[in-house]
């Protein structure tokens, strides 16, 4: 089972998000800010990716079967989140306040 979404900012450095949850075997859950260590069942990945310059970086978040049903509302804000970024105005902003201006 895999569930992607794959969001293109449509910027200048050609970004792309790419939000998938899939099963997994191995792992462990690292809900509750990595205290619960049960075995991990799924995994929300949110994978940024830029062309220019060439730059890629990556999220996951394991859960175990006690926590996976925040796996689907993980995996739509996410994609929430990206899609606000396809905004020009709204993705100025937030590289102003990360620090990059051009």
């Amino acid at each position: 089972m895999i569930t992607e979404t794959v969001i293109a900012l449509g910027d200048e450095r050609d970004t792309t998000y790419t939000v998938q949850t899939s099963a997994i075997q191995v792992g462990a859950c690292t809900a509750e800010n990595g205290a619960c260590g049960k075995r991990g069942v799924l995994t929300v990945r949110n994978g940024i990716s830029q062309q220019r310059p060439a730059e890629s970086s990556a999220v996951v978040i394991t859960l175990c079967a006690d926590h996976q049903d925040a796996a689907p509302r993980m995996h739509a804000a996410w994609v929430a989140d990206a899609r606000e970024l396809q905004d020009p105005a709204t993705r100025a902003e937030f590289l102003a306040s990360t620090g990059v201006t051009d």
